[in-house]
């Protein structure tokens, strides 16, 4: 009755029937590999391997020694050097020398010289060397092993893919404002989507040149603002062109708000003026400083209570009632405890005020009595940091819009906690944000204004 073991190099099972003597070649791989004592008890001995003498104590260290590689490679570090330890009796330093030797590819070597005696001649042992293989059978037997070992990682991954996609999926279907994985664009994120474009290059009506500031009025009209020319064109909610009228012709527009009742405010050289949405007329200046004072106001935004707030000199926030006249001003250097620089601003329907400073690539948000409350941001392309803030906008929930060059449309919640990143164009300037919580982007570049509509 044959007996069989495994190989050492491919684990297949070896017949020891075959065996001529201490050792049995692998027909698979054609590794050679050594017999353990027990299983050469039942071969035909054809030297001498008496207790007495001969070669059975070099089989035996041998045996032993190559146990010591399989826990090695096994990753058993400890275990091997243990047993290299109890083979020849040395000091634990001596057997880490050596384990680690084997472990970085040298020569499995006695630790302590042998002498033995054999029934003719005086035998003095050489290094032991592990088998020499054919080149063509290592390759084979490389290849075999390599295609077993990564079975369990593709295994793995397609696993770690499943799971995630399906707790992806079942996240976004419960909770569609959550942020997206790292590095996805907002087709993959669901949170909004364009509904709508309008919009060419030109100056014939509904084209654009230079377009960088939107507002909507109550009715649901958009007004948009060349940045030069003072050319102001009037759009239904749907895009279509209605109107066009200017502002002064000689001044780049820094923006502009508009209020429910359709009267538009349009920031020129420092200046706040007041204009009829649907004919262009001029109904004067609002937020005049006082004698000896200088307000020079880089943005300005309507709250739903008709009143303005306005970014004036040295970034300090201005609050202006319907009537035009200023109300209040909120010192923000003395709020905040360090100087900034505002340049764009607005205001929820709580009243809670927000302003951008495009320095500090920050949002700093301060309470409707004018106390500072926290700030968010920072410079930065990875989710909840601003890369090229251009301007800023705040819906009917509290969530903040900031247009971000080269990154799209960033959102957050009114606390400051990054919720997701839309809209993938390249220079995206003007916001504004309807009754409806539909976004309405000015894209520079493409000359074209774009709606987008929050996923349900």
């Amino acid at each position: 009755m044959s007996t069989s073991f495994n190989c050492s190099m491919c684990s297949a099972p070896l017949d020891i029937a075959h065996a001529t003597g201490a050792t049995i070649s692998c027909p698979y791989c054609g590794n050679t590999t050594l017999l353990p004592e027990e299983l050469r008890a039942h071969l035909n001995p054809q030297v001498n391997v008496s207790p007495e003498g001969g070669f059975a104590p070099v089989i035996d260290r041998a045996l032993k020694l190559a146990e010591v590689v399989r826990l090695m490679r096994s990753g058993n570090k400890i275990a091997a050097i243990k047993l290299y330890r109890e083979i020849h009796g040395c000091g634990l330093e001596e057997a880490k020398t050596a384990v680690e030797r084997m472990e970085t590819g040298g020569p499995l070597v006695f630790a302590n010289e042998m002498n033995f005696q054999t029934a003719t001649a005086q035998v003095s042992p050489q290094p032991f060397q592990a088998p020499q293989l054919a080149p063509q059978t290592i390759r084979k037997a490389k290849r075999t092993v390599l295609g077993v070992a990564l079975i369990p990682i593709i295994v793995a991954a397609v696993i770690i893919w499943s799971v995630w996609h399906a707790v992806s999926t079942a996240i976004n279907a419960t909770h569609p404002n959550l942020p997206s994985w790292p590095g996805t664009s907002s087709s993959s994120s669901g949170f909004a989507t364009s509904a709508l474009e309008f919009g060419s290059e030109g100056i014939g009506a509904g084209q654009f040149k230079d377009a960088r500031s939107i507002g909507i009025d109550g009715e649901g009209r958009v007004y948009v603002a060349e940045y030069q020319g003072g050319r102001v064109q009037v759009f239904d909610a749907q895009g279509k062109f209605l109107k066009q009228w200017m502002a002064d012709t000689k001044t780049p527009i820094s923006n502009l708000a508009v209020d429910r009742q359709g009267k538009v405010f349009v920031v020129q050289a420092g200046k706040i003026q007041s204009y009829d949405g649907m004919t262009g007329a001029q109904q004067g200046e609002v937020g005049k400083p006082d004698a000896g004072q200088y307000a020079f106001y880089s943005d300005v935004y309507a709250a739903l209570d008709g009143s303005l707030y306005a970014i004036g000199q040295n970034s300090n926030i201005v609050h202006i009632g319907s009537d035009g006249a200023i109300k209040s001003t909120i010192k923000v250097a003395d709020k905040v405890g360090e100087r900034v620089s505002f340049d764009k601003i607005a205001v929820d329907g709580s009243g809670n005020i927000y302003a951008l400073d495009d320095h500090q690539y920050s949002i700093f948000k301060f309470s409707p009595d004018g106390r500072y409350i926290t700030r968010f941001g920072g410079k930065g392309k990875e989710q909840g940091q601003i890369y090229s803030p251009q301007n800023i906008a705040v819906d009917g929930q509290g969530r903040i819009y900031v247009s971000d060059t080269g990154h799209g449309i960033d959102v957050f919640d009114s606390n400051g906690r990054f919720i997701n990143v839309f809209g993938n164009y390249e220079v995206i300037f003007g916001l504004a944000v309807n009754d409806h919580n539909e976004i309405y982007a000015v894209e520079r570049n493409r000359h074209k204004v774009v709606k987008f509509v929050l996923s349900k």
